[in-house]
């Protein structure tokens, strides 16, 4: 009698799981059925290399901000940057982390205040062993040699997620929640951090369901990802590469990030993002996603409105498939931020196509993919600063 009641109950479960389905739009059955990624370990890169810094160079004026185009005074020997949009973070080679631009929601972590314009580096307080820093909305998050993270700025981000009522920005916080940390990417609402098991913890905004179960902005482990040795936060979903060479990515599909037709719908649950092969790293801008595979290949998809694709055009329209960016050589690293799309090649060429707001000697015409002239070979890019490596 028992396997018979487990035998009606598991028919009657089919039959509303099969009703349900039938009563969903076309995008919300794309998504439910969507082919999962496959089964992955990961060994993520580890964060720059601290004992080979470079200078850190401005490609375009800060938000409203003091700040000159071109080499940054007082970052010429640092070993990460982050571009706030208002304010610039930097890494030094001793685990020092300096900031400049304007205090926005304590931006610049105590050193300013709010609104305050500092154009010479100022060094943010109580912060050592830090490897690497990145920007989320008006946050700064560090992590450390021991894969821990300090944040300051915004208090929802630099917090882990903790509602503060009537704080107007935290200074340089330790989560202590947060460990393994490899990489963070930079993003806007929430935060998707890479851990050296391959995992991706999060916290923030969680509208569009970009970082899982539960609901909520508190920090978590995000469930049944596959093994990861790379993230992007392009907004509206989260997008990984794995250690078997795919693309999965989870939250919403409204502008095709999921890589699924019909467009729309939204989910919790990793799933793959077309026939992607051979990816090594993703990146992602304002509602548009890149992977370079293996071979140096660039791919792109999402809203192509600023010209992502790389072939000149700015309709304004959203692809699912992704298309491969012609007019580039084999590529090493890629990095995205807002409309822009940057690669570097191997001999530390940058290589920028879709928006443009660098001026000045980093200035370049159309939306076609162009080599950005710099004072040195390109390493690393956030935002409209890039870290220039030393000499190849």
């Amino acid at each position: 009698m028992p396997t018979l009641l487990r035998v009606l109950g598991a028919t009657t479960a089919l039959g509303v799981a099969l009703g349900g389905l039938s009563s969903c739009s076309a995008a919300d059955r794309a998504v439910l059925t969507a082919p999962r990624c496959s089964d992955a370990s990961a060994a993520p890169a580890p964060a720059p290399d601290r004992n080979a810094p470079g200078q850190a160079v401005l490609m375009a004026p800060t938000v409203r901000g003091p700040l000159p185009v071109g080499p940054v005074r007082g970052w010429e020997q640092v070993v990460s940057v982050a571009d706030g949009g208002v304010s610039l973070a930097a890494v030094h080679p001793d685990g020092t982390v300096s900031v400049l631009g304007i205090d926005h929601e304590n931006s610049l972590a105590g050193t300013a205040w709010d609104g305050e314009e500092v154009s010479a580096p100022r060094k943010v307080p109580g912060v050592v062993d830090a490897v690497s820093v990145a920007a989320v909305g008006a946050s700064f998050l560090v992590t450390h040699s021991d894969g821990t993270v300090t944040g300051w700025g915004d208090p929802l981000i630099a917090d882990g997620g903790v509602r503060h009522k009537d704080v107007d920005g935290l200074g340089p916080t330790r989560l202590g929640d947060v460990t393994d940390v490899v990489t963070i990417a930079d993003g806007a609402l929430n935060v998707l951090a890479l851990r050296g098991d391959g995992g991706v913890t999060g916290w923030g905004i969680n509208l569009t369901d970009s970082l899982g179960e539960p609901n909520g902005t508190r920090v978590r482990e995000i469930e049944d990802v596959p093994g990861s040795v790379s993230v992007a936060n392009p907004g509206d979903a989260a997008i990984v590469a794995t250690g078997a060479g795919e693309v999965c990515a989870w939250g919403n599909n409204a502008n095709g990030l999921l890589g699924l037709e019909p467009r729309g719908g939204q989910t919790t649950t990793p799933v793959r993002v077309g026939n992607l092969q051979g990816i090594t790293e993703v990146a992602g801008g304002l509602d548009f996603a890149l992977a370079l595979d293996s071979e140096g290949r660039v791919w792109a998809w999402g809203r192509t409105v600023s010209g992502v694709l790389g072939d000149g055009s700015t309709d304004d329209t959203s692809i699912t498939t992704a298309r491969q960016v012609v007019g580039i050589p084999p590529l090493e690293r890629i990095f995205a931020a807002d409309s822009a799309s940057y690669g570097i090649d191997p001999d530390g060429g940058l290589w920028a196509w879709g928006g443009n707001r660098r001026t000045g000697p980093f200035e370049t015409q159309g939306r076609l993919p162009q080599l950005v002239p710099l004072p040195g070979p390109a390493r690393e890019v956030s935002g409209n600063v890039v870290l220039l490596g030393p000499p190849n």
